[in-house]
């Protein structure tokens, strides 16, 4: 009887084990954009800042602008191995988004948010990416936010942006099969079937990627649910309710189209501090965190979430953009640091 009792505990026991861990694994980071310029001992601070949070995946920028700047046939992968190779020091996971177009690639007078005038170029450097990463690398995620004009010049396109996916797939897969390819985390923009010139709302652009043949060219569907500055409550026309809980919602067109089983990974949400209109206070941010943590690692329908961001860019108090950060750009820690912290450590 003893021992009966024993192995149940100690069976008991790897279980919850079993479920902090894989609740831990959804816990990550996406970083505040250029950290490969960061001094050798700034990255070793934000990366062990990083862990140290719990965070067990990190988002970094692959910029393939920057990469093959001089050309089709320069690479300079040095800065992003520096990153990447320090990432896995810490046993962080590496989620690369790969962005955005080198001058010679792009359309003249176009900026580097606009698609290449030939998608095979994408996809050329995803996969070349795949190879020159390997294992380092666990997933890419296919550009940034293509549902609005400011990431994909001079208009959206669902039509073009499901090719470049599905040519870029493709070629990550030929290069490294293990590889999880998720699409682009797509911006926040009103209800349901909203639409201008500039901007297509999330749910309605990935209908429009599936009609467009999607399905077979992801393993994940990107979403950015910034939730700032109303909080968790629901809302039809917030990212963060359109996920999962409108009609439709991210989960019900997956599930339409025979994607049920596939997960939504938020690659980028989270709220700034600061004095802007947009702005919450320090304690607010900390329970936005804490709150959307708690949903997140408790939905099955929920893959790894990437908090933007670890550190603020900057230090004018206005500008929204500059104070994402759960620590300053002091590095002094805001409330949320605990917040991020504590639910990372809470078993589920």
């Amino acid at each position: 009887m003893v021992a009966a009792l024993a192995a149940c505990l100690v069976a008991a026991t790897a279980a919850a084990a079993t479920r902090a861990t894989a609740a831990a694994t959804k816990f990550g980071v996406a970083d505040g954009g250029d950290i490969q310029t960061l001094s050798r001992a700034d990255l070793a601070r934000y990366l062990d800042g990083v862990r140290g949070a719990g965070a067990r995946w990190i988002r970094i920028g692959i910029y393939w602008e920057v990469i093959q700047r001089a050309g089709p046939r320069s690479y300079e992968w040095r800065p992003f191995d520096r990153v990447v190779n320090a990432a896995r020091r810490r046993r962080l996971a590496v989620l690369g988004v790969i962005l955005y177009t080198p001058g010679w690639a792009r359309a003249r007078g176009m900026p580097g948010t606009a698609p290449p005038r030939d998608l095979r170029d994408y996809a050329a450097f995803a996969g070349r990416a795949a190879r020159h990463f390997g294992s380092r690398v666990r997933a890419y995620e296919i550009w940034n936010e293509p549902n609005i004009g400011r990431f994909w010049a001079p208009a959206p396109s669902a039509a073009a942006y499901t090719a470049m996916l599905e040519l870029a797939d493709r070629a990550i897969k030929q290069a490294r099969p293990a590889a999880t390819v998720v699409s682009a985390g797509l911006s926040p923009y009103g209800s349901y079937g909203a639409a201008d010139a500039q901007h297509v709302n999330p749910i309605t652009f990935l209908e429009q990627m599936y009609a467009n043949g999607a399905r077979g060219s992801m393993d994940a569907v990107g979403w950015h649910p910034y939730n700032f500055p109303w909080g968790l409550g629901y809302y039809g026309w917030s990212a963060w309710s359109q996920m999962a809980a409108t009609t439709p919602s991210a989960r019900s067109v997956m599930q339409a189209n025979g994607d049920g089983r596939k997960r939504i990974w938020a690659t980028e949400w989270g709220a700034p501090t600061g004095s802007s209109s947009a702005s919450v206070s320090d304690i607010q941010q900390a329970t936005i965190v804490a709150d959307a943590l708690r949903k997140l690692k408790s939905s099955s329908w929920a893959g790894p979430s990437f908090l933007y961001s670890y550190r603020d860019n900057g230090t004018n108090a206005s500008d929204r953009e500059q104070n994402f950060g759960i620590v300053r750009h002091d590095w002094s820690r805001k409330p949320a640091y605990a917040a991020y912290r504590s639910a990372a450590r809470r078993r589920p």
